[in-house]
């Protein structure tokens, strides 16, 4: 016995000692490992470096052929790049996340960018050569045995004869310059290239090539870019159809308009690009970056010699972009090979070496993609014939300058590498000017998208000569970025030119870009003038009210519909990951500012995390999972499924090797990433009862051995991740949930905070508590640590954030200016500032040794969760639950300017004053805002509310306004003083533009050449005429270029019957969308309809000397007698008048004139007004409704008590609504019980009872004559019935439950705004419905009309303003924010020519809606 359990005891001494070692042995391998990891980038770039010499890129190992597609050449690596090509196809079984893929949606169908291929350098053998040429043997058109000779004596494939004395033309329908024939001399330059003389000479087009309908019509961009009006799209789709034979017309060759032809032959060759690139791997599949720029002298191959074949054509490579396909067409003619076959044999030549690689599309043409290696070899091998050909490239295209660059036609080449050519040939000031022209970057954003723009923008400031030439470029990169958003979500407008210029008024008033900004501010607004009946039309704000180029906040990221709660920044800060609660992961480049790459989940995502080499991030979900996702190839490479319950949290170590997720399970995991599998399942949170125990928070030291978890148990634990995860420690003494840890720099100590209001930090390894740091009294939500270990930052309810000393424990600084509670922090890692994000939906900036608030970050409509720094601290992203992330430029807050004054929360209501000189604006913060409409200036803010206002109604006679919050309150404010100064101001406003006007004629005529004057009515003070001087038209910049001719052919074009010589020459003759001032010539006057308002014809007129003389005369007199004092700007004799800011701050008048105070009990659900501000009805949520005498403060009636449901005498369910007429005796309620009651309000009794409803009633209104009352409900119908006998006169159904129903004021037309944020619109004259306004994409916020009834305003939460003429439901004119519109208002006089518009982060904007704009009937 003795014997039997000794030999026992020794089996288990031997088994622990077993397993002991084998835990050695583990913890010394992952040791090593982590070191390896450390190890590796310095070790790939030491081999990459080694193997250079030794190869080469896009080796013609394998070809793939798929639906016609051909590949030659390609990278063994990357397996035919079906890695790539493949993404969306390829997934793990039973994966739980979707691939990921490129941002495309139906809104979205264009690449954004195409990549350089850096990953396919591999070692090419002859046998590799030999065996990739077999795939394409049947097009390549050499026989087997001269390939096989050619590849294994290691030279290259017969080059075709090459003609010495042709014609080189570059692309189809422009010419190119002959490049000399003489061989290649040392030194890198042609023999005799010097006395060589350039030949031009024009080549025809080329034949259309063959290509489906359903591509053409999938380019979004086809026809916006080539400037076809939308409606036209289909016909010129179906005429493109025809003239290829196709079932249209059954095969006849019928022929296309030019415009037409122009369209469908740039929009094929753009497919065809965009194809070639997919194709070859640089697909959107791929993260849109801006490739690397090698240095000039930069050589990979030092050494390599092409074989003496190919000589002459090897050069030339050097100046081709690395990341752009380039038609075989190009290639050829730059090889001056005699025919399409001898270039393809080249260009086979150069395959089969593995220099470039070949792409053969459906459509029949070629497309070849150089290897990057080889272009830097050649470029710095020869760069002198390398800037030649550049240059010669650029004069081939533009025909030595006859045609403008902003007018090149696109052949799928030339605009992607335009600004790489101009570089080349040293003429960056010619890329300059490209940059400034909004057109051109609109067109070519949405034919290649924003990658392409930004690498133009990239590219010259790289290449940039002064700072100062640099910085106006920077500021129209930051504009364009803002713009983007806007741009993206419109792709069939043009609005760029005009969300660049409304981002850049701050930095126009401050003296840079100011004669650029004065020159695109007079082009916009011709253009608008001659589109205004022809297209749709994006206004122009009067004021700096959009986020502004040179500001704090950089990129606004769009794209989820959900909630953000999480962002990471990658740390080569190139990207950025976002997740939301609608499934989404989505990645943004923070060059671009655009959506490169998502990843779909069926359920919300609550935490992510990225790699410390960039190359994954992981995912965690609410249903247990979490993925890696590899942000290069879009693949989830790994999924983890092990959790029971959602996923809180995630870490993952420095080293990159493990990640551990935190659920709701009450336990840890710890993942390998390197092989997906779980090391460990961390186990303890909860104890017996499992009541609690979910993981909130889990974090890794520096050298990844120690993790520590925080949990709802009110505790913390302490777990050795080099030994399976075992639990060292428990950290027990808060009195509260702990919602957050963090490790201190390099050290084992962690800080955890608590819902107790206090944090505390830890020894992890002893699990010891060091210090407790109480101060807080609100709980903690989270706990940022600086990168350097020295400070903590702790984020709080009460509305703090506090700044704690890591060593000693001590309180540093308390950060106090939050409204709301504080839920992040970071800090930057030099430990100068703090950022902090809070409910209130700001992000502060504070001086870590003052504590002194630097900046306020306004932007978020909703709270703010979550911020994240850069690894230097310049930019911090927040995300928000208004479903955006913004960008901010932290070094940029330091310079910002007072920003102008805007309300604390969403601006609740808008209105005019009825002369249209004054505008009023209530907020969320309780506030009340006086606007000049014209200037966009507050003139006055008060403080009258101590809660939100919701209701506002200004009075007819335009003293008066009412205003009312939940509480009851009501507030009765007289603006009649301020209503007089803006009179005496708006009669001087139009006299001062007469002096504009006559200033300008006296002195614009001196420049010679021709000159016009566009004279529109100015008579209004509300701007609504116009004056446009434009002298010397045949020097109009034709950097103007959005019109239909953008990349346009040359020769004559006809556009809209007007013939359009674009070869060059006299600018004078140019087209309508070229030269906009010029083309005023052909607008015909405006019918006035029955608008006695209406603006006059233009007139314009040739502004000779007698002609210039008596207009002059004219204006002297009509000024004679005018008011204003007389200044001298400009060194002119120019009147100026004060401003209308100035003549009020001169008024000592309080407006607030009688208030009814806040009562308690139940809130307030509706109010209504009559015309004179004197009585109000207000509904409270329990359903009574009483009349009050505003003035005396008095109810004068009780229309309905609580409890009372008699349905004999009252509603029988809730009330959901009251309205009043104008003279305040007469009342509407609207209810649960499918009824609505018209109320006599003297006697307090229901005078008639609208029924026939079948569900509950949610909006009501009375038309402009109170003839008629609409009632809209949930049986998805509106009941029109007569207000003074309850007759009925129309039952409208809809497809949809109506939310909201507004008569126009002349009472003629009804609109009816419906759940799915359509609108429908009745024609009550003719009794019938108008086509439905479908624009919106978000619940709609804003139904009015304009008091003349002619346009239909409509705007909501997807941030779009939407004007439409009644006459015909067509959209006029729309306007883009940054944040939701919540209030709009027509403004103006004598006329409403500004629209007025408030928005959920308390903007009002002023936008421009002169008579000019608004077109007429035809």
């Amino acid at each position: 016995m003795h014997t039997t359990l000794g030999l026992t005891l020794v089996s288990v001494i031997a088994f622990f000692v077993a397993l002991h070692g084998f835990r050695r042995s583990r913890k010394n391998r992952r040791k090593q490992q982590r070191a390896l990891v450390e190890r590796t980038d310095s070790a790939y770039a030491l081999r990459s470096k080694t193997d250079t010499s030794s190869t080469a890129m896009g080796c013609a190992q394998s070809s793939e052929s798929s639906g016609g597609r051909t590949i030659a050449g390609g990278s063994p690596g990357e397996e035919s790049s079906d890695k790539y090509a493949n993404v969306a196809a390829t997934g793990l079984p039973d994966t739980a996340f979707t691939e990921g893929t490129a941002a495309s949606s139906p809104k979205k169908q264009v690449r954004d960018s195409v990549h350089d291929i850096n990953g396919g350098i591999v070692k090419v053998t002859k046998e590799d050569a030999a065996d990739s040429c077999k795939s394409c043997v049947s097009t390549c058109g050499y026989s087997d045995a001269e390939r096989d000779k050619a590849v294994l004596s290691g030279g290259a494939l017969p080059t075709p004869s090459i003609a010495t004395n042709d014609v080189i033309p570059i692309a189809g329908d422009a010419v190119a310059v002959e490049l000399p024939t003489n061989q290649v001399g040392a030194g890198g330059s042609l023999n005799g290239l010097e006395g060589s003389s350039d030949t031009i000479a024009a080549v025809g087009a080329p034949a259309p090539r063959k290509s489906s309908i359903d591509k053409l019509a999938s380019n979004r961009s086809s026809f916006a870019a080539e400037g076809i009006p939308q409606h036209l799209q289909m016909a010129g789709l179906m005429a493109a159809r025809g003239s290829r034979g196709g079932p249209a017309d059954g095969g006849g060759n019928s022929p296309l308009p030019p415009m037409y032809e122009v369209a469908r032959s740039s929009a094929q060759a753009r497919m065809s690009s965009i194809q070639a690139a997919d194709v070859m791997g640089l697909g959107g599949d791929k993260a849109a970056t801006v490739p690397r720029v090698m240095p000039p002298a930069y050589d990979p191959l030092p050494g390599f010699q092409p074989p003496a074949a190919l000589a002459n054509a090897y050069p030339l490579l050097g100046a081709v972009p690395l990341d752009t396909p380039v038609p075989l067409e190009v290639l050829g003619r730059l090889w001056r090979s005699s025919s399409s076959e001898a270039a393809l044999g080249t260009a086979r030549a150069f395959a089969s070496l593995g220099i470039l690689r070949l792409a053969s599309l459906e459509d029949g043409s070629c497309w070849a993609l150089p290897a990057p290696q080889h272009v830097a070899h050649a470029a710095a091998g020869w760069p002198d014939m390398v800037a030649k050909v550049h240059r010669q490239l650029v004069e081939a295209y533009s025909r030595r300058g006859t045609v403008a660059l902003d007018a090149l036609r696109d052949d799928g080449y030339i605009i992607q590498a335009l600004s790489h050519h101009l570089i080349g040939s040293g003429q960056l000031d010619s890329l300059r000017r490209l940059l400034m022209n909004p057109g051109w970057l609109e067109a070519k954003l949405h034919a290649y998208g924003v990658g392409a723009v930004v690498r133009d923008f990239r590219r010259f400031l790289q290449e940039a000569e002064s700072e100062e030439e640099a910085l106006d470029v920077k500021l129209l990169l930051q504009a364009f970025q803002l713009s983007l958003g806007a741009a993206m979500e419109h792709p069939n407008a043009r609005m760029l030119r005009e969300q660049m210029l409304a981002r850049l008024m701050a930095v126009a008033a401050g003296g840079r870009l100011k004669e650029w900004f004065a020159e695109q501010t007079s082009k916009c607004a011709a253009e608008s003038m001659l589109a205004a009946n022809s297209r749709l039309l994006h206004l122009m704000p009067r004021s700096p009210s959009l986020a502004q180029a040179g500001g704090v906040q950089r990129m606004t990221l769009r794209g989820h519909v959900g909630p953000i709660p999480r962002v990471a920044i990658a740390p080569n800060c190139c990207e950025v990951v976002t997740i939301s609660e609608d499934g989404l992961a989505q990645v943004w480049d923070m060059n671009i500012g655009d959506c490169v790459m998502h990843l779909a989940r069926n359920a919300p995502l609550t935490s992510v995390g990225i790699t410390p080499d960039s190359s994954a991030a992981v995912v965690a979900a609410a249903d247990g999972t979490a993925a890696v996702w590899n942000l290069s190839t879009g693949q989830v490479t790994h999924n983890f499924k092990g959790h029971t319950g959602r996923i809180n949290c995630l870490a993952i170590d420095k080293q990159g090797i493990r990640v551990i997720t935190g659920s709701e399970d009450h336990t840890g995991r710890v993942w390998n990433l390197q092989n997906g599998e779980c090391e460990a399942v961390l186990q303890g949170h909860g104890g017996a009862s499992g009541l609690v125990g979910s993981v909130l928070d889990v974090c890794v030291c520096a050298d990844g051995t120690l993790a520590v978890t925080v949990s709802d148990d009110f505790s913390g634990r302490v777990w050795d991740l080099d030994e399976d995860g075992e639990q060292l420690h428990v950290l027990e003494g808060h009195g509260g949930w702990v919602t957050s840890a963090a490790f201190v720099g390099t050290s084992h100590r962690v800080v955890t905070t608590s819902h107790d209001a206090t944090a505390r930090i830890w020894d992890a390894l002893r699990g010891r508590c060091l210090f407790v740091l109480t101060g807080h009294s609100g709980r903690l939500n989270r706990v940022s640590v600086d990168p350097g270990g020295s400070w903590a930052i702790t984020a709080s309810d009460d509305h703090t954030a506090r700044v704690w000393d890591c060593e000693t424990g001590e309180l540093k600084l308390a950060l106090y200016g939050h409204t709301a509670h504080v839920t992040d922090s970071a800090i930057t890692r030099d430990g100068r500032k703090a950022i902090t994000v809070s409910g209130d939906g700001t992000c502060a900036i504070w001086d870590m040794d003052t504590g002194e608030r630097e900046a306020l970050l306004e932007g978020h409509t909703g709270e703010v969760s979550a911020v994240a720094l850069t690894q230097r601290g310049r930019f911090a992203v927040t995300a928000g639950e208004d479903f955006t992330a913004r960008v901010w430029d932290l070094a940029a807050a330091a310079e910002r300017t007072q920003p102008a004054p805007t309300h604390g929360g969403k601006v609740s209501a808008l209105q005019s004053l009825p002369d249209g000189q004054l505008v009023v604006s209530a907020g969320d913060d309780g506030r009340v805002l006086l606007w000049d409409p014209v200037e966009g200036v507050c003139l006055k803010q008060l403080d009258g509310h101590r809660v939100g206002i919701r209701f506002m109604r200004v009075s007819a006679e335009g003293d008066c306004v009412l205003t009312g919050s939940g509480d009851r309150q009501i507030n009765h404010w007289n603006w009649s003083a301020y209503s007089a100064a803006a009179s005496v101001v708006g009669v001087r406003r139009s006299l001062e533009r007469r002096e504009v006007m006559l200033h300008t004629l006296t002195t614009g005529g001196s420049g010679g050449g021709q000159n016009f004057c566009i004279r529109a009515n100015t008579a209004g003070a509300g701007g609504g005429g116009a004056c446009i001087i434009a002298g010397n038209t045949a020097n109009i910049a034709p950097a103007c270029s959005t019109g239909s001719q953008l990349f346009s052919t040359g020769g004559t074009a006809t556009t809209a019957g007007v013939a359009t010589n674009v070869d060059g020459g006299d600018r004078s003759n140019r087209s309508s969308e070229e030269d906009p001032m010029a083309a005023l010539a052909a607008l015909k006057p405006p019918g006035t309809g029955d608008n006695v308002n209406a603006a006059a014809a233009p007139v314009i007129t040739p502004s000779g000397s007698e002609q210039r003389a008596a207009i002059r005369q004219r204006l002297q007199s009509s000024t004679a007698d005018s008011p204003c004092s007389t200044l001298s700007p400009h060194g002119g004799t120019l009147k100026t008048c004060k401003s209308l800011l100035e003549v009020v701050s001169a008024l000592h008048h309080d407006p607030l004139r009688a208030s009814m105070p806040a009562q308690q009990g139940s809130r307030v659900k509706h109010m209504a007004f009559d015309a004179s501000c004197r009585t109000a009805a207000i509904l409270l949520f329990d359903s009574t409704v009483s009349v009050w005498d505003v003035v005396s403060g008095k109810c004068t009636a009780q229309l309905i008590r609580r409890g009372e449901r008699d349905a004999t005498r009252t509603h029988s369910g809730g009330v959901n609504a009251v309205y009043l007429t104008r003279d305040g005796l007469t009342a509407v309620t609207i209810s649960k019980d499918n009824t609505a009651r018209v109320w006599d309000v003297a006697a307090a009794t229901t005078r008639l009872v609208v029924d026939g409803h079948t569900d509950g009633l949610v909006a009501a209104d009375i038309s402009g004559d109170e003839q008629l009352l609409a009632t809209a409900a949930y049986d998805k119908t509106v009941r029109v019935t007569r207000l003074t006998n309850g007759s009925p006169v129309a039952v409208l159904d809809h497809p949809q439950p109506p939310t909201v129903v507004c008569f126009s004021p002349n009472s003629r037309w009804m609109a009816v705004g419906l759940e799915d944020h359509t609108v429908v619109v009745w024609d009550l004259v003719n009794r019938c419905c108008l086509p439905s306004l479908d624009a919106h994409k978000a619940p709609l916020a804003v139904l009015t009309w304009s008091s003349d009834s002619r346009f239909l305003l409509t705007a909501g939460q997807d941030c779009t303003l939407r004007l439409w003429r009644s006459e015909d439901c067509r959209q006029q004119a729309f306007f883009m924010g940054d944040a939701a519109i919540t209030a709009a208002c027509f403004a103006g006089n004598p006329v409403s020519d500004i629209v007025v518009a408030g928005d959920s982060a308390g903007t009002v904007h002023f936008l421009d809606f002169a008579e000019e704009l608004q077109g007429w009937s035809t």
